[in-house]
């Protein structure tokens, strides 16, 4: 009794090892599996500040993003990611000739319409973006993948300015209660004052919304690394237009008349037709997207 009291002992904990064993063995193997990817990435694009001015499209110029992306898989097929990504933007629009009047006071404090009128009229619009996306990939097996990317990014502003120039300025003043216009003296504010071009100002842009759009091959290398190559797709959903709105683009300055404040077409309103010259500003750029990753 006691002999087989004994083997039926050792069989139970020889089974309660066996089963220790196997749980650890799958336990390992689900560990050894790489869940996470890291990667980091470099893009060339045609970009835009998107907008119409005086029915005309704002120009296409160009820009480049570089960042870092995680990844978790959910399975060998399916991730989901997010990351941190710095994207370069410009815009510009040119004009053939912009004028415009409006009522305002000289340095005497007499009541006058202030009249302008600019040639050749260009700005230009410069944009530094930190967007952060979260999107969802799928991609084949084997080593040479396909790959499709989709999502959604928040485009943060860290800077934003705009530059503008024109082959000439020239400004006159009307005074009704004396039924007169003046096209000089200079030092009033009047006259030709010739080619006109300015330094960087702060533009004001708001946060941005995107969505991403990225396909292309994955090319599967040696220790779970990873090199992609594709085309990409960002389309900004929101406007991004400042919120100064109404302004006047060349504004008349009493206390130094010869000194003009220029503002941008983006935040100023045309004096004859009573309307903002611009009603919405969003992004768009697309191109090419190559990244490096490992999994661990």
């Amino acid at each position: 009794m006691k002999f087989n009291y004994r083997n039926t002992y050792r069989s139970k904990i020889n089974i309660k090892l066996l089963l220790l064993v196997l749980v650890c063995s799958a336990m390992g193997n689900s560990y050894g599996q790489s869940k996470s990817e890291v990667s980091f990435y470099l893009k060339g694009s045609f970009s835009k500040l998107d907008y119409e001015v005086l029915q005309d499209k704002s120009d296409l110029e160009n820009g480049f993003g570089f960042g870092a992306q995680y990844a978790y898989y959910l399975s060998e097929n399916w991730s989901i990611g997010t990351g941190a990504g710095l994207q370069y933007m410009e815009g510009a629009a040119s004009l053939s000739s912009v004028e415009g009047a409006y009522a305002t006071a000289d340095p005497e404090g007499e009541a006058f319409e202030f009249r302008y009128r600019v040639e050749d009229f260009r700005e230009n619009q410069y944009a530094y973006f930190l967007n952060v996306p979260l999107k969802v990939q799928f991609e084949t097996g084997d080593i040479a993948r396909f790959y499709a990317a989709a999502g959604a990014k928040m485009g943060f502003v860290l800077q934003s300015e705009y530059e503008t120039e024109a082959s000439s300025l020239t400004t006159s003043g009307y005074y009704e209660q004396y039924d007169a216009e003046l096209r000089e003296p200079m030092f009033a504010g009047f006259g030709d004052f010739g080619a006109l071009k300015t330094s960087r100002s702060d533009l004001g842009l708001q946060t941005n919304l995107i969505l991403n759009l990225e396909t292309g091959v994955k090319f599967m290398l040696e220790n779970d690394q990873a090199l992609y190559m594709g085309v990409f797709v960002d389309y900004g959903l929101k406007n991004i237009k400042p919120e100064k709105d109404g302004l006047n683009l060349i504004a008349y300055n009493a206390e130094d008349p010869m000194s003009f404040t220029n503002n941008s077409l983006l935040t100023s309103a045309s004096n004859t037709a009573s309307t903002a010259y611009v009603d919405e500003v969003k992004t768009l750029a697309f191109g090419m997207k190559i990244r490096y990753g490992f999994r661990f």
